[in-house]
C-alpha cells in the first residue's frame, strides 16, 4: 500500500482518493475510517433528574435506551431523562465505542464487563455497575461481528 500527501496551495478543502485494482473489504474499511474520522462525535450530554440538569460525559455511559416513551441514560452515578432520539445519538455517537443493540437501546462497549453466550439464541451483556441487559435477536450478528465473536 503507497501512503502521500500532496500539498497544494489552491486547494480550498482536503481531498482524500482512494485508488485500488478493484472494491475490497480493505478498500471499504479505509473508505468507512475516512469517513468517521472526519466527523465530529458528541463528547457531553446535557441529562435531567428531578429537575435538575447535570453535565455527563459519555464516556461514562453505560447505556442509552428508551422506556415510558423518553431517552435514558445510565452511568455509575445513576439514571437521567435526555432531550434527544436513538437515532439522533446513535448517528452522532463515536461507532467504535458505542454499539446499538436493539431497537431501543445503545450500548458503551468500554464498559462491558462481560458477554454470556450461554443463553441459545440470545446474548445478555453484562456492565461494570452489575446492570444486565440482552441483545435484540436481529441484532446478534451485527454485534458479533463487531465485537469479535
Amino acid at each position: 500500500m503507497k501512503v502521500g500527501i500532496n500539498i497544494d496551495h489552491s486547494v480550498e478543502e482536503v481531498e482524500v482518493l482512494i485508488t485500488a485494482q478493484e472494491q475490497s473489504r480493505t478498500v471499504n474499511a479505509l473508505y468507512e475510517h475516512i469517513v468517521e474520522f472526519d466527523k465530529k462525535s458528541l463528547e457531553t450530554l446535557t441529562a435531567y433528574k428531578d429537575d435538575i440538569a447535570k453535565i455527563v460525559n459519555v464516556t461514562d455511559v453505560f447505556r442509552i435506551y428508551t422506556g415510558n416513551q423518553k431517552v435514558y441514560i445510565q452511568t455509575h452515578q445513576g439514571e437521567y431523562a435526555i432531550r434527544y432520539r436513538l437515532y439522533e445519538l446513535e448517528a452522532a455517537l463515536d461507532k467504535k465505542q458505542f454499539l446499538r443493540i436493539s431497537n431501543s437501546e445503545i450500548v458503551n462497549i468500554k464498559k462491558i464487563r462481560d458477554i454470556d453466550l450461554s443463553i441459545i439464541g440470545r446474548i445478555c451483556i453484562s456492565f461494570a455497575d452489575n446492570t444486565q441487559t440482552y441483545v435484540s435477536r436481529r441484532y446478534i450478528p451485527k454485534i458479533k461481528k463487531s465485537l469479535g465473536i
